[in-house]
């Protein structure tokens, strides 16, 4: 009995209303006097408890002469309870997670010094078991091809853009910047933006360059991820559609667009040279 008094303590009862309530089901109907009697709580508090009884939908009142009670059977009285319950857990759950500040918090680690990009690298390329994306310069590549051998003969899938770079077997699905195209994107950026992605979860982002120290950042943030993926792909798309017109028929296309030729060389375009070309 102490146990079963317990238990509907944890739900919500009072040490009274609990005895109360189990007095009813082992004898009802009755009044207070004899809820109070049976159950051993005292007539000045027996009252109090039956009301709240009552409240709950755990007891009934009987208009009778005097007022008597009766439980609502356990089986009815505990699955409407489990239900409202339920209900409760479930809407609380749904709402406190849509103003639940994300927990996960994806850190930028700043990377310094040529060798520390370069095994970094090497590490992300190590670790991939799926797929990599990578561009890379040829300054860079020497140093990087074995693990990407290691990665291909692993079954892992490798999507390349190479800069300045004589075909090679060791770098996947590869695609090549030629010197002219290379060049363009080098000033444009004052560096050799070079990319790793291990398994859509890992980036690394890096700059070389004559004139700074390498430096670079390498995160998980999925957003980042997905920025320098989309970066690669579109490069990837332009120098394979660029391919299928000629060199002449590109350079007609922006160098005397004011707009176009900023995006691609990031310089103004000169309108003398223009006008002297036209």
């Amino acid at each position: 009995m102490e146990r079963l008094i317990d238990y509907l303590m944890e739900i919500g009862f009072s040490k009274n209303e609990s005895k109360a309530y189990l007095s009813l089901l082992k004898q009802s109907p009755l009044t207070g006097y004899e809820i109070s009697k049976q159950s051993g709580v005292p007539r000045s508090m027996i009252y109090q408890a039956i009301n709240k009884l009552v409240a709950h939908g755990a007891i009934n009142e009987l208009r009778s002469d005097p007022l008597t009670y009766t439980p609502v059977p356990p089986k009815e009285f505990i699955g409407r309870l489990r239900h409202q319950k339920e209900e409760t857990f479930n809407y609380l759950q749904e709402n406190l997670e849509q103003i639940q500040h994300p927990p996960e918090v994806h850190v930028i680690r700043h990377i310094e010094e040529r060798s520390a990009v370069i095994e970094r690298m090497k590490e992300l390329i190590f670790k991939a078991k799926h797929e990599v994306w990578l561009s890379i310069w040829d300054s860079e590549l020497h140093e990087i091809e074995p693990y990407a051998k290691k990665a291909t003969e692993s079954n892992v899938e490798l999507y390349s853009l190479l800069f300045n770079c004589q075909p090679t077997n060791h770098f996947g699905r590869a695609f090549y910047h030629h010197p002219s195209t290379a060049n363009i994107e080098e000033q444009r950026m004052n560096q050799r933006l070079t990319i790793v992605i291990c398994d859509d979860k890992e980036v690394l982002i890096a700059g070389f360059s004559k004139d700074t120290v390498p430096s670079a950042v390498h995160t998980q943030d999925p957003m980042l991820v997905l920025l320098a993926k989309e970066y690669i792909r579109h490069d990837i798309m332009m120098k394979v559609m660029s391919e299928h017109t000629s060199e002449e028929k590109r350079n007609q296309i922006w160098r005397n667009d004011s707009d176009l030729f900023y995006i691609v060389t990031n310089e103004l375009l000169n309108k003398k040279d223009t006008e002297g070309e036209s």
